[in-house]
């Protein structure tokens, strides 16, 4: 039979989960954005390209794919609305 592997927030006492809770309650500056999910389609080496340069800035892919769709439609709204 399988062990189960524990996932991280299992291996949390109770005291160190009332710490992280405590400092999420602190930051104020988190901003409150209401969003859609929206799925797509990308082909495998467009994709592989994102990981990597997602990677290399550090952060999710899916983030990053996030940021370059938003700055993309920002632009090409700035210049049809010319």
């Amino acid at each position: 039979m399988k062990s189960k592997i524990k996932s991280q927030l299992e291996e949390l006492s109770k005291k160190d989960i009332e710490e992280m809770t405590k400092a999420a309650d602190k930051k104020r500056n988190v901003p409150l954005v209401k969003s859609t999910q929206v799925n797509m389609r990308i082909d495998h080496d467009s994709l592989e390209k994102i990981k990597i340069l997602a990677k290399k800035i550090g952060i999710p892919y899916t983030t990053f794919m996030t940021k370059l769709l938003l700055e993309d439609v920002e632009r090409l709204w700035s210049v049809s609305k010319k």
